[in-house]
């Protein structure tokens, strides 16, 4: 998809990094707001972007366990904050005329086969990562976890605007992911 601007945003209480696919390049911001600035098409949120009706766990969060893929419950009360955060960023691109996608880097990486294994926040977990992201886009100067799940982020979006994703959806969310390619 040459020409399309996706972005993706590692939420954050402290801080939201946001980064910018276009082509094989990836631009980072630590304002994520900078991506309606800078004309994307689509961004996907790491986040979640509904809660629970009922339980600590969304229907959508079911059906990624389901694939064997391990997440926090948005249900949680020490989630709360950064869902909230997250719903207030999807808020912000929708009314700016962006597509908004609530995604999952880790999801992203157990499908693609991106170092899931790797744990991010060891330095040789995070070269790791980088590395197996490399075969997507340039990552080797992403310099540290947040980087690197806001880029997953726009991939994922990437992928599924190319006809390379889809959507696990229940009653009360979607998290949109890629399809395995092998």
């Amino acid at each position: 998809m040459v020409g399309v601007k996706v972005g993706g945003i590692d939420v954050g209480l402290k801080r939201s990094v946001s980064a910018l696919i276009s082509g094989r390049s990836v631009r980072v911001f630590h304002d994520p707001y900078r991506l309606i600035d800078e004309g994307v098409e689509a961004v996907g949120i790491d986040s979640p972007l509904s809660f629970p009706e009922n339980g600590p766990f969304r229907e959508c969060e079911r059906k990624l366990i389901e694939m064997g893929i391990r997440l926090f419950p948005s249900g949680a009360g020490f989630f709360r904050k950064v869902a909230l955060k997250g719903m207030e960023l999807a808020k912000a691109f929708e009314s700016a005329g962006v597509e908004v996608y609530e995604v999952y880097p880790y999801a992203t990486r157990v499908i693609l086969n991106l170092a899931p294994h790797a744990n991010k926040r060891r330095r040789e977990g995070l070269e790791e990562i980088k590395r197996e992201l490399e075969r997507y886009v340039d990552a080797m100067l992403l310099r540290d976890h947040d980087e690197v799940d806001a880029a997953i982020s726009a991939l994922t979006v990437l992928l599924y605007r190319s006809g390379h994703g889809t959507v696990v959806d229940g009653t009360d969310g979607a998290i949109v992911v890629p399809k395995n390619v092998d």
